[in-house]
């Protein structure tokens, strides 16, 4: 099994601040038997286990309070990989595909709609950069200097390209607790200081208390003034 920290047409982003108080996770999988369910959370490299439950007649359920919209993985007794899922206070429906859980379908939070929307958008970017892996490897093997030379051109405007793309989303979505995910596990590790700082600034002052926000203010103090990250 694998864990995988996701990212991924920009569009102002709908709020995910639901009205709820409190969430419920209602899981289908006829196939699913009586496994076991976790629902866990992933930081600093280690995973950990919020709750846990069993699937019966189909169905596993969880129920709990979030203090803030967060990203916690689904993990299935013997399944292939995690579900990510973009957790809020609401009532969240999700149709579990036991054999691909990356095709599950998840409904009733508006906050993982819009992480799945930007994973969408984002992976024409992570496509583009298959394929000149693989042009890449071809002309190692035919031993082609010039095309290696082009192709390592590719990426880096590639890479440009990709960092630019979730630099306008953050911009362009500022109260989304998703552009603050994905300053904290991504972006923020490829901007200068100042660059940095300018999205900081941009998030609204009720969001500076995010755990994803949090982050960002630990890393921006090891940060020297003005250094551009690798």
């Amino acid at each position: 099994m694998k864990l995988k920290l996701l990212l991924p047409i920009l569009a102002l982003a709908a709020s995910c601040n639901s009205t709820d108080e409190s969430y419920e996770i209602d899981l289908h999988c006829a196939e699913c038997g009586s496994a076991k369910v976790s629902l866990c959370r992933y930081v600093d490299g280690t995973i950990s286990d919020l709750s846990t439950t069993t699937f019966e007649h189909g169905h596993a359920v969880f129920k709990g309070k979030i203090n803030e919209p967060e990203l916690i993985y689904i993990y299935v007794e013997d399944a292939l990989d995690y579900l990510p899922v973009f957790l809020e206070n609401s009532s969240i429906d999700i149709d579990y595909v036991y054999a691909r859980p990356s095709r599950s379908v998840v409904t009733g939070s508006q906050c993982h709609k819009t992480f799945s929307d930007f994973l969408q958008s984002y992976s024409a970017y992570s496509d583009k950069g298959t394929g000149i892996d693989k042009m890449i490897e071809n002309a190692e093997d035919n031993c082609d200097t010039l095309m290696l030379q082009r192709l390592t051109d590719n990426l880096k405007i590639l890479e440009h390209e990709k960092v630019e793309f979730q630099r306008q989303y953050v911009v362009q979505n500022n109260t989304s607790p998703v552009s603050a995910y994905i300053l904290c596990t991504d972006l923020m590790y490829k901007l200068s200081s100042n660059e940095l700082d300018t999205l900081i600034n941009m998030f609204p002052a009720e969001m500076k208390g995010s755990i994803y926000l949090k982050q960002v203010f630990e890393y921006r103090k090891t940060m020297p003034q003005d250094t551009i990250a690798l």
